[in-house]
């Protein structure tokens, strides 16, 4: 199955602390309107949970804090979490193994009792739906086949990086919820739609899978080189010569550790910098800067990043 870390986001929700320190937490805190043992979570911390009916619920929590918080979580519910990141990364970890998330990354997990460690950052922000088996079958009818069987045996976790839809499904969900005076039906509605993408785009598959501490170490090392230059990345042959990782360890290990294929990641990474180097620089400019000796291929490739041109973005399309 893919990606099966003893992980659940439900948990992945804590707070913010003067220091790293370490809090033990249960997933079910972060979705009920009864306030936590003040002693028992981080300071800070604001959860807004909305039942929507018998056995699903949706939560937005978040903090803001100078330094990273560490937890040491248990999930106390049988329950399917299907998350959506607005702030990371966040690092998850069990045994020998660890799991990386970072800000847009969809995260389905389905673990109950299963103990797992976490850290973090300071300023964080995420917005979930739990959800029991029986409830998700009752609502998703046919696409609950999708998941059905990886529930079945026992824990799951499936992470999936950036998916445009489900991710402006959540934002929308989280204004509704943040918003001063929330309305009930539109948070249901929000709450289905986010449901409807995130579940769309789970799958069930072996790759991908728990990375080791040894190769993470080499991932991260590989994804520091990939990012150094934007305007002349690194072949695949030489980050695999470079890492001491086979080229279809290091491909299997970017898309179970970072969520993304490395040409993707690079990508995501070039097409930021190319958003903010638009604010100082004009377009032709820009592409030259990284790379690009095809202004055309450059605005095509900001397009289909952003759905709009880069002069667009200038223009302020993207603010």
């Amino acid at each position: 199955m893919r990606g099966c870390v003893r992980h659940n986001p439900g948990a992945v929700i804590a707070s913010n602390a003067t220091e790293a320190s370490l809090y033990e937490l249960r997933s079910s805190e972060f979705f009920s309107d009864h306030s936590p043992v003040a002693a028992g979570r981080p300071p800070g911390v604001d959860v807004k949970p909305v039942d929507l009916l018998p056995g699903a619920t949706v939560s937005l929590v978040s903090f803001r804090n100078e330094t990273p918080v560490q937890i040491a979580a248990c999930n106390d519910h049988a329950c399917v979490h299907f998350s959506c990141l607005f702030n990371g990364p966040v690092d998850v970890a069990f045994g020998c193994h660890a799991l990386l998330l970072e800000a847009g990354h969809l995260l389905t997990s389905y673990a109950p009792g299963e103990r797992f460690s976490l850290t973090l950052p300071g300023h964080y922000r995420n917005v979930e739906l739990m959800i029991t088996p029986d409830t998700l079958s009752d609502l998703a009818g046919s696409d609950y086949d999708r998941i059905g069987d990886d529930l079945g045996r026992g824990f799951c976790v499936y992470r999936n990086g950036h998916n445009r839809r489900a991710c402006d499904a959540a934002a929308r969900l989280a204004r509704l919820i943040d918003d001063a005076t929330p309305r009930r039906l539109l948070i249901h509605a929000a709450a289905l739609e986010f449901l409807a993408w995130h579940l769309g785009s789970y799958q069930s598959q072996e790759e991908g899978g728990p990375v080791s501490w040894r190769e993470r170490k080499a991932l991260l090392m590989a994804r520091e080189r990939l990012l150094l230059d934007l305007s002349a990345p690194p072949t695949i042959a030489e980050l695999a010569r470079e890492t001491g990782l086979n080229q279809l360890k290091l491909k299997r290990g970017f898309k179970a550790l970072f969520g993304h294929s490395i040409y993707a990641l690079f990508q995501r990474e070039r097409m930021d910098r190319a958003r903010a180097l638009l604010q100082r620089y004009g377009v032709t400019e820009t592409a030259m800067r990284l790379g690009y000796s095809n202004v055309s291929h450059f605005s095509a490739a900001f397009r289909k990043q952003f759905g709009v041109l880069p002069s667009e973005a200038r223009r302020g399309a993207l603010d």
